[in-house]
């Protein structure tokens, strides 16, 4: 059976997500900005088109996108992660196996599928309709040219959003792959492409018709892996289960700077609650517990890091216990009369909950009373909101936490969020 993978993308993701509930945004200008509202992360086509550039920063391009109209917010992570699940969801009924790639965009094996492009173009119409998303379709018998069709199909509107890369003959493949620049082509990037550049390789199809033994000696297996891809040769699997993260962290910097120890206590509590959660989402335990915190004006190079490393003992993802730890480690660290402005927690030496090994001294891991408080808290905030129920450590009002003054409504993971439509 000959493979065929699709790789399906979600245009202008975050930017899209905002206009699912609130349709005034339709056909105006949008911008989605990065952490503590600092630089833009994502347009919308209208604002592409107005030369809105990718990670600009907000406060230089302000008066600009007020004289123009667009319409500005700030990541809306809770919204748009539970779009992407939705959506992920809904992608995963059309496909043998699926591999979630990141939080706009998957892989698919439609092996067998008789009209792979027809299931293709209901896909996109179903994400369309049913969640609001516009989407992209690449397919190919290799996950790059998969890719690289998707790629190719968000260029070109007069593809209807799907490309085929796997029904045209070598020929009429690499006629498509000619125009594009090889830094395009997955797994390659910039570094690599300068270096294919110097050798005479500038294209996807150069890269296509390179001599693989000849790739193999200059540039490694995985270079040549990656030409045999272009060629239509499935070297890629999807990776349909997860390994579980070796490492688990949350970082932020602060709306405003941070002077007072019980407010720097809040602030890596929360993130050292945030890293349990993940934790116990992956069924995981950690040994260790990394909290750092920065001071210095952000983004002035004159920052100056504190860090410290604890043993938990034993092994836990409890809330709780991570939180104490930080907050602990937060008051030998902290200086008084320094202005903090990030701070963060970061679990390792990670180990599946069930095999964590008893200690002698600290006692045995599965604290089953503390496992079941746990469970009952990430079920509450799964269904009301993340932070309906959470330590008192992690503060009440907390005022230092990142800037958000354009926030949307998480219209789909808040109660008090929820649409009301009202009839006339």
């Amino acid at each position: 059976m000959t493979s065929c993978f699709a790789q399906v993308d979600c245009n202008n993701f975050y930017a899209a997500c905002e206009r699912v509930f609130n349709p005034a945004l339709a056909g105006r200008p949008v911008v989605v900005l990065s952490n503590n509202d600092g630089c833009v992360v994502s347009r919308s086509a209208e604002a592409k088109r107005l030369g809105v550039p990718m990670g600009a920063p907000y406060f230089a391009i302000k008066a600009q996108l007020q004289r123009d109209g667009v319409a500005v917010f700030s990541s809306n992570y809770a919204l748009y992660g539970d779009l992407s699940s939705r959506a992920m969801r809904l992608l995963a009924g059309y496909a043998r196996a699926q591999e979630v790639y990141s939080i706009d965009e998957c892989f698919l094996d439609l092996s067998g599928e008789p009209e792979p492009a027809a299931l293709a173009q209901r896909m996109r119409d179903e994400l369309l309709r049913g969640l609001g998303l516009p989407a992209c379709v690449g397919l190919g018998p290799s996950k790059t040219l998969a890719k690289l069709a998707n790629h190719l199909a968000k260029q070109d509107a007069a593809l209807g959003g799907v490309l085929d890369l796997g029904v045209l003959d070598a020929a009429a493949r690499l006629q498509r792959l000619a125009p594009v620049a090889v830094e395009e082509v997955w797994g390659i990037g910039r570094r690599l492409g300068e270096r294919l550049r110097l050798t005479g390789i500038g294209t996807a199809r150069q890269l296509a018709e390179t001599e693989r033994d000849w790739l193999q000696r200059r540039f490694g297996l995985v270079t040549m892996r990656i030409a045999d891809e272009l060629r239509g040769a499935s070297c890629l699997a999807l990776e349909s289960v997860l390994e579980p993260r070796r490492s688990v962290m949350s970082t932020r910097s602060f709306g405003r700077p941070v002077k007072a120890l019980s407010e720097l206590q809040e602030a890596v509590s929360m993130h050292a609650c945030r890293v349990a959660e993940r934790l116990r989402r992956q069924r995981s335990l950690a040994h260790f517990l990394r909290v750092g915190i920065r001071a210095g004006l952000p983004g002035s190079g004159r920052g100056a890091d504190a860090s410290e490393t604890v043993a938990l003992l034993p092994p836990s993802n409890d809330s709780r216990v991570l939180a104490r730890a930080a907050q602990q480690v937060v008051a030998r660290l902290w200086r008084a009369g320094v202005r903090y402005h990030k701070a963060g927690a970061m679990a390792f030496e990670l180990v599946e909950e069930g095999r964590a090994q008893a200690d002698l001294f600290a006692g045995d891991p599965l604290d089953a009373k503390g496992a079941r408080l746990m469970q009952a808290i990430d079920a509450i905030n799964q269904r009301m909101g993340r932070g309906t129920v959470r330590l008192l450590a992690e503060g009440t009002t907390q005022p230092w936490r990142m800037k958000q003054d354009h926030l949307s409504p998480c219209y789909t993971t808040r109660w008090d969020d929820i649409p009301v439509v009202k009839a006339n």
